[in-house]
């Protein structure tokens, strides 16, 4: 596979033509009442010395304009002039205007037209890549569009150097995802997970992206908390022309679709993504009182009756997934200021089955083989639903100032019913089965207020922004149980266990609350000083940005359990009752049923707050071929969280003071290539959820993940070198080199617990990761003169990586060297693209795979447990019909590839599957997808 990867590589790296890095302005002028062409016209781009007349078809084309900005203006005699404002052109491409002139029947004045920069197109993100003073990879809404990605996550597989994690978790070059830092347009995005630090992309819909791009590299203006990557997603702005489309689409997958499904009973809410019954009653005693109350309390029998009996698996069949949208944009003409929107709602259903395997194994001795401890075969049913709000507006003042209002909403809900059969081959060797039943639901909403100005012929630019982020998510009611087959033979009846006193498995009813706010203020200045050069100017950048964030956690457990005291032979009528009848109402009583015990321990609930203000001052200044850039930001932070445990409070305060200079130099060798090289100091604060002394207990996992109030912050120093090609328009090829190391890196680690996995998290010693990577986007258009053939376009990128972490000299197990926890050593997308201007026809064919990582690293007794590489391959193919109609059929996932889960069982820092274990093991299935839009114009 490799040979033909670089073959292909070295294939595309000597095919192209040399074009002048100038573009072209061209178009037509008519008469805008009978449509004839208007010979001899003017048309001249304001400010500058080009211009042409009209020809005798009414066509015009200037030539050798440089990239950049302008006001084009058209006239004749006898008609009203007319005059585009902002008209964007690219390099090595042809802006296109076609002009229709109105008679002048007075002297009315010329009439101004407000147009929009075209960004989300392949050529304006090739443009902006190769224009950006950083490393960056990006991946524009035209592309997009030409796949089945349903939203942001997705998209990002095709972005160089990323993966993703858990269908929704980006991560660059292989690194960790907690190591990226996300901004929505110019606002720092919420970690949106309870338990880990990072941005789940899936609750943005890919029909709301203008853009994504992805630094790789460090600069005084971006923020410094990152060393994977940091992401920008820019959501749509808004329209050139009013339109209203609709769309609805609809999936079948594999082994799902019109298969049975189980699930518990839901709420009526659930279809909106959110939970309107599955909480604690609002006369539910309190954890105080019910810790307060013995068991020979009436309490805990009145307040188990409250609880939902809700343990019946209902058996239905699976509807295909289904989606609505709708779409509007829309312009005004306000006191001479346009004001327009950009605004989206979607509505979605989707369906999940998959038979999991996982495992555990006795604690694996070097040289010897290793024991199973537990099987357990999982029957996962899921069902999704997603709620979508887009809106945006600008406000366009004239064409040195705008105002935008930014607004992005999602509501999401997962419900989750779980029949595993196996067994403990310990404590349950005739046989298990268990359930789980789990709602979560999470609200997002971002918004950003954003003014941006411009002064003294655009030399002078001011920018603010003010950001606000809300999430919230919820668990209500997870309610779990173990049974064990009674008899030897193993053909008797199953028996519910019944725990002693609390317990997070047996009879376990779980309650989480999340709750985080956001606040986002910054101002960026840039000006612009003349150089030598008249398009390579000297500029002074400086800026601030503040970022507060505040989080409040609560959870509760509560446990139902058969006192000893109580009537036994009662006991074991109770346990022996099918799980849709043991949890009645009338089960619950004082002298012979069930009794609630209180679980919930100080340490399940936290406040928590992290305040960084940040500072920077840098520039650019051009020597010759040489661009130089850089400066230095400050970034002040304090990280505060409350907490509790068993033996009094747990507080944690970290104040930190961090001084983050960076440099990138460029040196262009011709207008279509360039050397980049860059060094910068970036950071990396541990999450709220990180360092709480909070222990959550997995069901899929099987293992408790728990929180380390003394996690500390990690510093980076990160050192990058890119050869960039640009032999076309919207064409690239780049070959880089990067280095990182790590002072104190966070990892997930596995802790020293006898009966059950611990995940939680440290720091260890230092780390370094270094590596290469490679990205061509090539179309055949300029290679040859067959039709078919000019129409296809390929985007391949692969990074190839290493790392190594040191985990100190008083390290007592295994060695003290081994690869950095999340770190893929590989990562592989590619593309091919077929777009038929004539014919509206378009087609995609896609392809990612990521290496081996280490999903939790390991200690003595538990080794690490990988992640083993995943192929995946994307097919779509699109009709558009009059420009109006779109049909869009896909196959997502078409090789239906394993998810696997493997320990390192002798300790050799790598997978051999004939050698070490499985520990969890599936399929999702192939998932095949038909989608309907329809535009009005």
């Amino acid at each position: 596979m490799k040979k033909k990867f670089y073959l292909s590589f070295l294939a595309l790296m000597f095919v192209g033509l040399a074009h002048s890095q100038s573009g072209s302005i061209r178009g037509v002028v008519s008469d805008a009442i009978t449509g004839e062409t208007i010979i001899g016209a003017n048309v001249r781009v304001e400010g500058t010395m080009l211009g042409v007349a009209t020809g005798l078809d009414g066509d015009f084309e200037i030539s050798r304009v440089e990239p950049g900005t302008y006001n084009i203006v058209v006239s004749f005699i006898s008609y009203k002039t007319l005059r585009f404002e902002d008209v964007q052109v690219v390099a090595e491409k042809a802006t296109v205007i076609n002009v229709e002139l109105d008679e002048d029947l007075g002297d009315l004045g010329e009439v101004v037209v407000l147009a929009s920069r075209e960004t989300g197109n392949n050529i304006a993100i090739v443009s902006e890549i190769r224009k950006s003073l950083q490393v960056v990879s990006g991946i524009s809404s035209e592309q997009i569009r030409l796949s089945q990605d349903g939203n942001a996550a997705q998209v990002m597989k095709r972005v160089s150097g990323v993966s993703i994690v858990d269908n929704k978790f980006v991560r660059v070059r292989g690194v960790d995802d907690r190591y990226n830092v996300v901004m929505i347009n110019n606002s720092i995005a919420p970690t949106t997970q309870v338990d880990k630090r990072t941005f789940s992309f899936d609750l943005i819909p890919s029909e709301n992206l203008d853009r994504m791009l992805i630094y790789k590299s460090a600069s005084p203006e971006v923020p410094g908390d990152f060393a994977g990557g940091m992401i920008k997603v820019f959501t749509k702005n808004a329209p050139d022309e009013d339109f209203i489309s609709v769309g609805m689409g609809m999936g079948f997958r594999q082994n799902t679709t019109f298969q049975p499904y189980l699930q518990t009973e839901g709420s009526k809410t659930d279809w909106l993504g959110f939970d309107s019954n599955r909480g604690l009653p609002a006369n539910f005693p309190t954890t105080d009182e019910l810790n307060s109350s013995g068991t020979g309390n009436p309490l805990r029998a009145e307040a188990g009756r409250m609880l939902s009996d809700n343990y019946r698996m209902d058996e239905m069949s699976t509807l295909p997934n289904g989606s609505l949208g709708l779409a509007f944009g829309k312009n005004w003409s306000i006191f001479g200021k346009r004001l327009s929107t950009l605004t989206s709602a979607s509505i979605a259903q989707d369906y999940q089955y998959f038979l999991a395997e996982r495992n555990r194994y006795f604690f694996p001795v070097p040289g010897q083989p290793t024991e199973k401890r537990d099987e357990y075969f999982d029957n996962t049913y899921m069902k999704f639903n997603e709620v979508g709000i887009m809106s945006n507006w600008m406000l366009r003042l004239n064409a040195d100032n705008k105002i935008e209002f930014r607004n992005l909403f999602n509501q999401s809900g997962e419900n989750e019913t779980v029949f595993r059969e196996g067994r403990d081959f310990i404590q349950r060797p005739n046989g298990a089965r268990d359930y789980s039943f789990r709602y979560e639901s999470r609200r997002l909403y971002t918004g950003q207020l954003e003014g941006t100005h411009l002064f003294n012929q655009e030399n002078t630019k001011l920018n603010w922004v003010l950001g606000y982020n809300s999430l919230g998510h919820e668990e209500p009611d997870f309610r779990r149980l173990r049974t064990v087959r009674a008899d030897v033979a193993g053909e008797g009846q199953f028996e519910i266990i019944a725990p002693p006193s609390s317990s997070p498995q047996d009879l376990g009813r779980y309650y989480g609350y999340m709750n985080e706010q956001g606040l986002v203020n910054g101002v960026n200045f840039e000006k612009k000083f003349q150089g030598v050069e008249k398009d390579r100017p000297k500029i002074l950048r400086a800026g601030y940005l503040a970022d507060y964030k505040w989080r409040d956690f609560q959870a509760r457990y509560i446990t139902t359990f058969f006192p000893g005291f109580h009537d036994q032979e009662r006991g074991q009528e109770l346990i022996r009752l099918p799980i849709s009848e043991a949890f009645a109402p009338e089960n619950y009583s004082q002298g012979n049923g069930w009794l609630i015990q209180e679980g919930t321990r100080p340490n399940d609930q936290y406040d928590a707050s992290t305040l960084v203000g940040a500072g920077y001052v840098g520039g650019v200044y051009p020597v010759g071929k040489f661009n130089l850039s850089g400066g230095v930001r400050s970034e002040y932070s304090i990280q505060a969280l409350n907490s509790a445990n068993d033996a009094g409070p747990v507080t944690v305060e970290n104040i930190e003071l961090a001084v983050l200079p960076s440099l990138n130099i460029d040196y262009n060798f011709s207008d279509r290539s360039l050397l980049r090289l860059g060094y910068g100091k970036t950071v990396n604060r541990p999450e709220f959820r990180e360092m709480a002394p909070f222990l959550y207990y997995s069901f899929e996992f099987i293992a408790g993940f728990f929180g380390n109030p003394d996690l500390q912050m990690a510093r980076i120093d990160n050192i990058d070198l890119r050869y960039e090609f640009y032999p076309n328009e919207g064409e690239t090829l780049s070959i880089g080199a990067f280095y990182k190391f790590f002072d104190d890196p966070i990892e997930r680690i596995q802790r020293n617990i006898t009966e059950t996995l611990q995940f939680s998290y440290a720091n260890a010693e230092d780390a370094t990761v270094y590596g290469v990577e490679v990205e061509a986007r090539k179309s055949l258009n300029s290679v040859t003169s067959i039709r078919y053939l000019r129409n296809l376009s390929f985007n391949v990128n692969a990074s190839l990586i290493w790392s190594e972490v040191f985990l100190g000299d008083d390290v007592a197990f295994e060695a003290n060297r081994r690869a950095l926890q999340g770190q893929s050593p590989y990562v592989v997308n590619a593309a091919m693209y077929y777009i038929d201007p004539v014919t509206d026809f378009q087609a995609s064919l896609a392809y990612n795979v990521q290496g081996p990582r280490i999903f939790v690293a390991g200690n003595v007794n538990n080794p690490s447990i990988y992640e083993l590489e995943r192929h995946a391959v994307d097919l779509t193919v699109s009709k558009t019909f009059r420009e109006r109609t779109t049909v869009k059929f896909g196959i997502q996932d078409l090789l239906n590839f394993q998810y696997r889960f493997y320990q390192d069982s002798n300790f050799d820092k790598k997978i051999d599957t004939s050698i070490d274990d499985p520990m969890y093991l599936w399929r999702k299935g192939t998932l095949f997808s038909l989608s309907l839009g329809y535009r009005i114009k």
